[in-house]
């Protein structure tokens, strides 16, 4: 799965059984990019990353997005939709006059799962282990005629997956859907297993019902922790809007204005070309090349580090692709006395020097 947000609010495995059928022996679909070279071994994501250790990394992304002042309100209403305790007729029952929350825990008294070669190695909470190698059944959908209910907006709830069959009986762990999500795409995996291979097809019903257990390599570095905290809080928000907060943030901060970009680090390649952004008190912003548009989004900042020390954390959000994305920014004062704003990201450093 491509997007976190199907842990907390849609996940949208939908299965077919027509769609099965023995693949060949070089097709294992997702499982060789979750099992890796050399084995990988799973530990419980949330585990990881609601530790108190997390907790700055969490409100600092929420409180860009919504204001420091909402910030600790809405990281625990994040961490809740995705931290139940209860699935299954339990969890069907307890959601059935409105609202939900999904369980992503181990179940089956699981601690870590370890993908290595077409074998699992299952770690159980006392310590023991158990092994089962596996077959590719082919790839297959979760949830068929399933729907779900979302701001007042009835839709269908589908994802794809691919589907594993121990090759021996293995109880609990029978069968494994994995999604398409992998440590390099998502920094995380996301899957479910379980004795029964037609109830594991259910989403919102049957005894697997808001249930799909998340992942991350026990060897995850901070860099990716705070990638997929930075992943679950961005698609989960709802950055296509501004709270009164997050504005007042935004121009206290100095955002909103006209800034003009420094290529000179370029080099010839960019010599004469005039790139542009403005952000306005509303929050909106573009971006200019030579004149002509080249984004269209909504901008929010954070001061993350020490108060008023120019460092911060950045969010833009397309209008375009409907996505958002973050970067480390300073906001200083050059010797011209111009504020110089910089983005930090994997693609490299750009920095906008304001307009009188």
């Amino acid at each position: 799965m491509k997007k976190l947000i199907s842990i907390a609010l849609a996940l949208t495995l939908v299965f077919s059984l027509s769609a099965l059928g023995f693949a060949d022996d070089a097709d294992r679909g997702v499982w060789p990019a979750v099992a890796g070279e050399e084995g990988t071994t799973y530990g419980n994501l949330f585990e990881v990353i609601l530790s108190e250790d997390c907790e700055a990394l969490w409100l600092d992304y929420c409180a860009a997005v919504v204001g420091e002042e909402n910030a600790a309100e809405t990281v625990a209403g994040l961490k809740a939709s995705i931290s139940s305790d209860i699935y299954g007729e339990d969890a069907i029952a307890a959601f059935a006059d409105g609202g939900m929350a999904f369980d992503c825990w181990y179940i089956h008294d699981a601690a870590a799962f370890t993908f290595e070669g077409d074998t699992v190695t299952v770690t159980k909470t006392d310590g023991s282990t158990e092994t089962h190698s596996y077959e590719y059944l082919g790839a297959g959908e979760i949830g068929p005629g399933e729907t779900m209910n979302y701001m007042g907006m009835e839709f269908p709830v589908t994802m794809a997956c691919d589907v594993y069959k121990s090759t021996d009986e293995a109880g609990e762990f029978n069968y494994i859907f994995l999604c398409p999500d992998t440590m390099d795409s998502t920094y995380h995996i996301e899957f479910r297993y379980g004795r029964d291979l037609e109830e594991l097809q259910g989403y919102f019903v049957g005894p697997y019902a808001y249930w799909l257990a998340a992942g991350i390599d026990v060897n995850a570095d901070a860099e990716t922790i705070e990638k997929v905290i930075s992943l679950f809080c961005l698609e989960n928000l709802d950055c296509s809007i501004h709270t009164p907060e997050a504005l007042t943030q935004l121009d206290t901060l100095g955002f909103v204005g006209e800034w003009a970009a420094d290529l000179s680090p370029f080099g010839d390649a960019y010599a004469g070309v005039e790139l542009s952004m403005s952000i306005d008190e509303n929050g909106h912003g573009v971006t200019t090349m030579n004149g002509e548009q080249t984004a269209d989004f909504e901008a929010f900042a954070v001061d993350n580090g020490e108060m008023d020390d120019g460092t911060g954390l950045y969010v833009a959000f397309s209008n375009l692709e409907g996505e958002a994305e973050a970067a480390p920014y300073t906001l200083e004062e050059n010797a011209d006395g111009e504020a110089v704003l910089t983005f930090f990201s994997e693609e490299g450093v750009i920095s906008w020097i304001k307009a009188a």
